[in-house]
């Protein structure tokens, strides 16, 4: 979908943390202020804190692995790397199955932007007890983006050990959602929603969650419910004008896009939300300022990756009955398109030259050339799915068009051609069926071969016994 990508990349920064992991021996208050002076100094007097943090580690504290681990973090938060590192190893060689020891060494791999190093610290750091939650979650948010599936995996075994941990649906929901499996992350935050304390930003995830899965009406109960944490939430009052639009509440939705667009800078927006406010706008009918939207819509697409929007441009300009605008962009959205270009979109094209040809202000060499073009797709059409009767159908549409009169029989073969394939369709629109026939019958009427004429006049009665015009065509035959 052209919106899934986008809202990935919208939300994909929400990342949650939480810390479950228990050091072999608890550190004092008294300990862990000492710790926290020290550290204040790291890189503002570097040689004073290495000094200090020896001092720490006299005596009884030589080896009190708490110590060595905090002082480790101390330099890790300071982004000391080597300094931390050099703690880690130590703690290491004191104590080889410490958990807090691999967690520590774990982070500092994560800062070198080692994840296969980290993960392989943090499954040690699990291994020696399997109560470091924290262990998981980080092993589970190292591999988030690049193996999402790695992230379930681990994710799911806390789960399966520690049910309590109301989190751990969180943290789920965000790997299947990464992984983009938008179901299960809706399951995960399903429980989540339900079992946790959710924040702002849980709620916009989950609104995410349930506007990717079509269900709109849930997605803005959720966005509600995080507006009234947190009123001036920017992916919240996103959601809020796309779930309006999609709920059918455009006045209200024309509201939401007014206060969402008020105050931000430009580069907070992105495709989507342009395209949305040009759909809420058309859906007031302020066509003209629709479009103004809709082309922003399309600079913001600098990749070229969603030819869509030219699509809905063209369809805004086409209600606005600017038929050359509307195919002009028509033919812009085909050649994004490319060789992805379906029948249907050539379908659509042939359709808009037809428009055009019937327009009000079209002259009579403008008219000609529309509908010379309209032939030549509507052709094409019935070549490549001889079995559809689309194509048969609307070229005879075309040619009638150009033979107003029906005194040359332009539209006739392909009013037959089409009529022989509605007529094998257990569920063909009686309407459709009725105007081949009605052709039909007044062509054959016109080259006076009546009893021919009788039969598709008969044929219309049959499907709608009270048609007016075939009534009093029977009966001036």
């Amino acid at each position: 979908m052209i919106k899934n990508k986008v809202l990935y990349l919208i939300c994909s920064g929400l990342i949650y943390s939480t810390s479950y992991c228990f050091a072999q021996e608890k550190l004092t208050a008294e300990t862990q202020q000492e710790i926290a002076q020290i550290a204040a100094g790291i890189n503002k007097t570097p040689e004073a804190a290495n000094r200090g943090f020896n001092e720490l580690l006299k005596g009884k504290n030589k080896k009190n692995i708490s110590i060595l681990v905090a002082i480790g973090n101390a330099y890790l938060s300071h982004n000391c790397l080597s300094e931390a590192q050099a703690y880690a190893y130590n703690a290491m060689k004191i104590n080889s199955k410490s958990s807090p020891v691999y967690m520590l060494a774990g982070d500092i791999a994560l800062a070198q932007k080692n994840v296969g190093m980290a993960c392989g610290y943090y499954e040690q750091a699990i291994l020696f007890d399997t109560n470091c939650y924290d262990a998981y979650f980080k092993y589970a948010r190292a591999y988030l983006g690049v193996n999402p599936q790695l992230s379930i995996e681990m994710l799911t075994k806390l789960k399966a050990n520690h049910p309590e941990l109301s989190e751990v649906n969180r943290e789920l929901g965000n790997a299947y959602y990464q992984a983009k499996n938008y179901g299960k992350a809706k399951s995960a935050y399903d429980e989540f929603m339900q079992q946790g304390t959710p924040s702002a930003q849980d709620y916009s995830r989950y609104a995410m969650l349930l506007y990717l899965n079509k269900d709109y009406t849930q997605s803005l109960k959720s966005v509600n419910e995080g507006l009234a944490i947190d009123k001036d939430n920017h992916l919240l009052k996103r959601l809020r004008m796309y779930d309006l639009y999609e709920t059918g509440a455009y006045k209200e939705g024309l509201e939401a896009a007014d206060i969402f667009f008020n105050g931000q800078e430009e580069s907070d927006y992105v495709y989507l939300d342009l395209l949305y406010h040009g759909r809420l706008l058309q859906a007031n009918e302020q066509n003209e300022e629709a479009i103004q939207w809709f082309e922003k819509a399309i600079k913001a697409d600098t990749s070229h990756e969603h030819p869509e929007i030219i699509k809905e441009a063209s369809a805004a300009y086409e209600k606005l009955q600017n038929y050359p605008e509307a195919i002009h962009l028509y033919l812009l959205y085909l050649d994004e398109l490319n060789e992805k270009a379906e029948v249907s979109d050539r379908f659509l094209l042939g359709r808009l030259y037809y428009m055009a040809a019937g327009g009000n202000t079209v002259n009579e060499l403008e008219k000609k050339s529309y509908l010379k073009k309209a032939d030549e797709i509507f052709a094409e059409i019935s070549q490549r799915v001889p079995d559809n009767y689309l194509g048969y159908f609307w070229r005879a549409r075309t040619n009638a068009m150009a033979d107003p009169e029906s005194t040359e029989g332009l539209a006739k073969p392909y009013y037959e051609s089409a009529l022989a394939l509605l007529e094998t369709k257990a569920d063909a629109s009686k309407s459709l069926i009725i105007e081949c026939e009605s052709y039909l019958g007044y062509y054959h009427f016109l080259k006076k071969d009546y009893e021919q004429s009788k039969v598709y006049w008969n044929k219309i009665l049959q499907l709608d016994p009270e048609n007016a015009i075939a009534k009093q065509a029977l009966q001036e035959l």
